[in-house]
This record gives C-alpha cells, structure tokens and sequence, in this order.
C-alpha cells in the first residue's frame, strides 16, 4: 500500500500537469500508414490542467460528471458521452462515444482531435496519446509521446483493431507490447477530445475529458491458459520475410531450466520449452515460472518414444502431457515436437486433430551430443535464417554447454538485427489469456 499511493499521486500529476503546446495534426506523409495508402486523420490533444484525480477506478468513465456544451466558436470539440478502458489479457480494449456525429477526416476537417491519454511508470512516469486517424478509407490508430510542452513526439502507427461502424463510437483494441506498456503497471488514463491550438490550461472550452479527472486501471501480469494452432499441420521455420528467430528448447523442465530462464530474462528474450510430460509435475513451480516471464510452452510427449506411427499410443504420449502441463500451470499447449524429429503425415494429421502444430526446427545445435560450448555458438550463428527455429536443450542430460553458449548466441544474433520470438508468434498461432 505505501509504494501504490505515492505512485498514483505521481499518475496523477504527470496526467494533470501538462501544459498547451498542442500542435496541429501532421500530414499523412508525417508517419508510417498501417495500411499502403496514407489519408487525412486527427492528431493528438493536450489536457492541461484539471481538477485534483478521482480515486482509482474500475477503468470505466462512465460516473464522470456531464461535460458542458460546445460553446459555438470555430473550433469545438467533440462532446464526450463515455468512454471506458479494460484489460483483456494482454490488450488493451478502449471505447467511446460521442454527442454528435464523426469521422477521421471529419476530424481533421474541423480541426479537432480525438484521443486516449496513458501515464504510466516505466522508468521514471511516460505519457502517450492514441489518437484516431484515418489511412485510405479506414479508421486507424497512432501513437506518441507526450513531451513536457505538451506537444507530441513523432507520431506512429500503432497497430489495432479498430471499429468505427457507429458514427458516435469508437472501438479499438491493441496490445500492451504494443503501447510499450509494461505488463502489471497502474496507468492513469482519459479520453481527450479537443481542437489545434487548443489552451487548455487556460480554458475548458477547446477540450472535453472524460472522466473528467481521469481513472485509473490497475493492469494484471496476464497469463496465458490456451492457444489455438495456426498454418500447415508441420512447421520447420516461419516467414523467411521477418528477421526473427525462435528459440526452443526440448527434455526439460530440469535442474538447468532455471539457469537458462536466468539467461533469457537477462537478455530480455521469450523463448519456447518443449516439455516431457513425467517431468512436469515434479517441477511444476518451474513450468509456472516459464509462463510468468512470458515464455511458451510446448508439448514433448509423456515419456519421449518414438511416436511417429502415430495412433492410439502417440494420442496418449501427447493427450497425457498436454493433461500434466495445464494441471501444474492453467496453460494448455498447441505446439508439439514429437521426440527426435521422427515424424509421419498421420502423426501430424493425429496431432492437428488434437489442436496442435506440430513443430521441427532448421537449425540443430546438436548440442546432445555434447559438442563444445563453441560449436554449439557456431551451429547457431552459421545456421540461422530469418525465421529459423532453433533447437537446444535444457534437459535430458548434462547441459552446460549449452547454456555457456547461450549468451553469447543471443548477443551475436541481436548484433546481426534479429529479434526473438515464441513459436506461436512465430507461426501466427493465438495466444488466450485469463
């Protein structure tokens, strides 16, 4: 309790405390379109300086007291009727409505702004705008940091799904990552619809706010507990056209998982662990902490067989992990390596009936064999492509050299421009959160 309050205090002010400045909206060429073709759209509004903060809320604006009219001068804002943010899992949902009518070109027409103020702490307190924008014929988002002047930095796409159907409403939803909004953060929030030029310090008349002294929603670490496979039942690689790269690892969880869950978390890279059934229970607390740090988890068969005739018995090997995964965690896997690489067209046919890709790899470490910590590095860095699944180890036996190599293999990949997925980023699979 006594760390919450000084940090909503600060919320508070930073949301408050952020004076005029606000600049006209770009033109299209001023940011990257989320579509091809750029068109016109509203840029963001500043808040000023508004009455001290309500308590923290549930996220819905929709007690906020009722804004006074438009006051008939050239420039007017948008009335706000409600607004309200929630958290679904990892996304953020934001919606909207208005007294009269509207569209992004609308918007810009008029000179006005439609916006959704974030504060939020993230090494020291940030403030972002999502604002309604229009690209070719569609309603989309951008985003941008508020500076001190309360003017905006460069304006971005922000990539969402965005509904605009009723011409008083918006709907929109895009994740956290997204926003660049850690997980597990309080982030004081309004919905700001105001004019260029807008004063705000010194008049209400250029912007509305609702709520009117902004809310705040406390978000939760959001944990997975499904996903739903996606693409070809047999997956070796993904899109050559992305510079990523996934990282898996087979046999665990193990003694060693921690130490190469110490390596990625260091590193800032999610990763995917293919687990042994057997394995899982005894080592439960560790299959919730590859969850909790945001790393996926994949299914390996109960007992590592060769399962490729597939059948009954390859149902069971997979069905029964997939079982002892969910019990230790609430997290149910899609994605399934079967032991050795030794596959079939019906065990993967079998394992897509069971709502699985079935996943290889492109590049092998061999690192079972105990090679050396530098031909593991070098399997890696000479082998990987641009959406290269890599398979290492951190179970079934001795795996220190592996896990030597690991840091160095991150720090020359992450030099040569590759980021780090999950298989399910990956392949496109979708993730659902509690």
């Amino acid at each position: 309790m006594s760390r919450r309050l000084p940090l909503l205090a600060t919320l508070t002010l930073a949301l408050i405390a952020i004076p005029t400045g606000v600049v006209a909206a770009p033109a299209p060429d001023d940011l990257t379109p989320v579509a091809s073709a750029a068109g016109d759209g509203g840029g963001g509004a500043a808040p000023g300086n508004v009455p001290p903060a309500q308590r923290p809320g549930s996220g819905t604006g929709d007690d906020a007291p009722v804004e006074p009219q438009d006051t008939g001068t050239a420039l007017a804002p948008l009335g706000l009727r409600s607004a309200a943010l929630t958290q679904d899992g990892s996304v953020l949902a934001w919606t909207a409505t208005t007294n009269a009518r509207w569209s992004p070109a609308s918007l810009r027409r008029n000179r006005q702004t439609l916006c959704l103020r974030l504060v939020y702490e993230a090494g020291g307190v940030q403030s972002r705008e999502v604002c309604v924008r229009r690209t070719g014929a569609t309603t989309t988002l951008t985003l941008a940091r508020v500076l001190k002047s309360g003017g905006h930095g460069p304006l971005h796409a922000l990539s969402a799904r965005v509904s605009h159907r009723d011409p008083r409403a918006i709907s929109a939803r895009f994740t956290l990552e997204k926003a660049g909004i850690p997980e597990g953060s309080a982030v004081r929030w309004r919905v700001l619809s105001s004019t260029d030029g807008c004063n705000v310090g010194g008049t209400r008349d250029c912007f509305r706010a609702r709520p009117a002294n902004g809310a705040v929603l406390q978000l939760r670490v959001p944990l997975p507990v499904g996903c739903i496979p996606n693409g070809p039942d047999f997956v070796t690689n993904g899109s050559r056209a992305k510079r990523v790269v996934a990282l898996t690892f087979d046999d665990g969880p193990s003694t060693y998982t921690n130490s190469f869950l110490d390596v990625l978390k260091q590193k800032g890279v999610k990763a995917t662990f293919f687990m042994i059934g057997q394995q899982v229970a005894p080592n439960a607390s560790i299959a919730r902490r590859v969850l909790a740090e945001g790393h996926e988890i994949g299914d390996h068969t109960w007992s590592h067989p060769n399962v490729s005739a597939g059948g009954a018995f390859a149902s069971g090997q997979i069905t029964s992990t997939a079982n002892a995964i969910q019990t230790a965690t609430g997290f149910r896997p899609c994605a399934f390596r079967a032991p050795g690489g030794a596959i079939s067209g019906s065990l993967t046919s079998l394992a897509r009936g069971l709502g699985f890709n079935t996943i290889q790899w492109d590049v092998d470490t061999n690192d079972w064999q105990l090679p050396g910590t530098e031909a593991d590095y070098q399997r890696v860095v000479n082998g990987v492509h641009n959406g290269s699944i890599v398979l290492m180890h951190d179970g079934g036996g001795p795996r220190s050299q592996g896990l030597a190599a690991l840091p160095r293999i991150i720090d020359t990949l992450k030099a040569r421009g590759y980021g780090f997925v999950t298989v399910a980023q990956l392949i496109g699979a979708t993730m659902t959160y509690r």
